[in-house]
């Protein structure tokens, strides 16, 4: 069996510590965006009481209308030249404004007395929350492939990454949240997370190591990059595999309020510990999935990792109490924490492939086209749940006992047979995949030289950036 870890001679490593600072960025953004994502619908819908078709609609439109943020925040990233770096600027600048329109989200002036109001303000606020949070994620994101070269090294920059943001964000955001609001309120989750992610996107700026663009040949036309993008098979298999991974933890995310409460008959509080397992399960397999990814490479680890999810997913359908449920989403979490790696893999192949191709580094583009489908999968979700909840009768006056029982079997289909197909789709896909084996090591040592001549070139250039490069 061929292993990854090997790393050439023109291939550089970046020290742990900044390793463990770039990845708080992450963890700032999982913590709010994902709160986000799991409790937006169920707070609008359940606690502010608004309808359930106009918050699914509502929801649905915003993702159109907002993904065109996300391509065009990647072109102006490629092209950004200041004295604090291209990505550093967007995040140092975008950090407090994101942390503040995160935490409007949850203080809406008006209640279900106005719901037209209401709804206005759930439309509005969520685009400019969103915009800001893409915008500096895209740029966080947009780092990965410039400070890691080697399949070794992305292994380990992704796994503590994302190891970080599962523990420290997803595990504050789906597992604490309900904890947090059930006991002090929807305010005080508002501030306490957003308070939180605004730390640690500027302290995140202290690991962040970005390669001076001085010497950079011109970026080409949007036109031109829009063709180059959209004509990467590679990359379209990507983007499908991120929308088939966003797709599932949003359907689990959305799904696990309503089947905790209406399924299980679960508190607030008690929410939070069934959380709790699947994902301190996926960030503690992430350790392992790391192991997995050097042995096999990227696409073999992710086909595995979407086998055993889908069928882990399952029990679900049959669950009736709280300790079965528990392990049956810490069996789920152990196979999800190879998803959670893998995406930041694949999309670092994809950019190497095409600086090799091309000769030029668009990580801000690739990035902004996966940001933009990224919108899609949670709104897609939202709207179908939103959608099959309202056809089965769902009432948010009437408790666990009182629900039609159709309300029940469609919570219960969405916990586990849908990821179930939509992972399945997933490893069609995958299998497609061309960055693999001999050809994917070849094109890595390939884009690693190349880094090494643009930069003698910006040295040259510019003696000042080969002095800041030593020290």
């Amino acid at each position: 069996m061929s292993t990854f870890h090997h790393r050439s001679a023109s291939e550089r490593q970046v020290p742990l510590w900044r390793t463990l600072l770039y990845a708080l960025a992450n963890a700032a953004g999982m913590l709010t965006y994902w709160t986000f994502n799991n409790y937006i619908l169920y707070f609008y819908t359940d606690v502010k009481k608004l309808p359930p078709r106009w918050v699914g609609r509502g929801w649905f439109a915003f993702g159109f209308w907002n993904a065109v943020n996300d391509p065009v925040a990647g072109w102006l990233s490629d092209r950004t030249r200041t004295r604090w770096g291209r990505r550093r600027f967007y995040i140092g600048a975008l950090a407090i404004p994101t942390a503040v329109a995160f935490a409007l989200v949850w203080l809406p002036p008006f209640d279900a007395s106005n719901p037209t109001a209401l709804m206005v303000y759930f439309l509005v606020i969520i685009s400019i929350y969103d915009m800001l949070q893409s915008i500096v994620t895209l740029n966080q994101d947009a780092l990965f492939p410039e400070m890691y070269e080697s399949t070794a090294d992305r292994a380990t920059g992704a796994s503590a990454r994302q190891l970080i943001g599962a523990l420290v964000g997803n595990g504050l955001a789906v597992a604490l949240s309900p904890a947090v609001y059930g006991t002090w309120g929807w305010g005080a989750l508002a501030v306490l997370w957003g308070t939180a992610s605004a730390v640690m996107y500027l302290l995140s700026l202290l690991g962040i190591q970005e390669r001076s663009t001085v010497g950079e040949p011109p970026q080409p036309s949007w036109r031109q990059q829009m063709r180059i993008v959209f004509t990467n098979r590679a990359f379209l298999i990507v983007v499908s595999v991120n929308f088939v991974i966003r797709f599932l933890i949003a359907v689990i995310g959305a799904t696990m309020p309503f089947y905790a409460e209406y399924v299980l008959g679960l508190a607030d509080a008690q929410l939070s510990k069934l959380l709790l397992a699947l994902f301190v399960a996926s960030g503690a397999a992430i350790l392992g999935w790391q192991w997995g990814v050097r042995r096999v490479g990227t696409r073999s680890a992710m086909m595995t990792s979407m086998a055993a999810a889908g069928v882990l997913a399952l029990p679900l359908l049959v669950t009736t109490d709280v300790t079965a449920t528990a392990l049956v989403l810490g069996a789920l979490g152990l196979a999800v924490g190879g998803l959670i790696l893998g995406p930041d893999m694949l999309f670092a192949e994809v950019v190497d492939e095409d600086f090799v191709r091309t000769g030029q580094r668009r990580e801000g583009m690739y990035r902004g086209i996966l940001g933009f489908v990224f919108r899609f999968p949670p709104a897609v979700a939202g709207l179908l749940l939103n959608e099959a909840l309202a056809w089965a009768g769902y009432n948010a006056n009437l408790d666990a006992a009182t629900q039609p029982h159709v309300v029940i079997l469609v919570i219960r289909l969405f916990a586990s047979v849908l990821p179930l197909l939509a992972l399945l789709v997933g490893l069609a896909l995958l299998w497609k995949y061309p960055l693999h084996g001999d050809y994917l090591r070849r094109i890595q040592r390939q884009a690693a030289a190349q880094r090494r001549a643009l930069e003698a070139q910006t040295s040259a250039a510019d003696p000042s950036v080969s002095k800041k490069r030593r020290a």
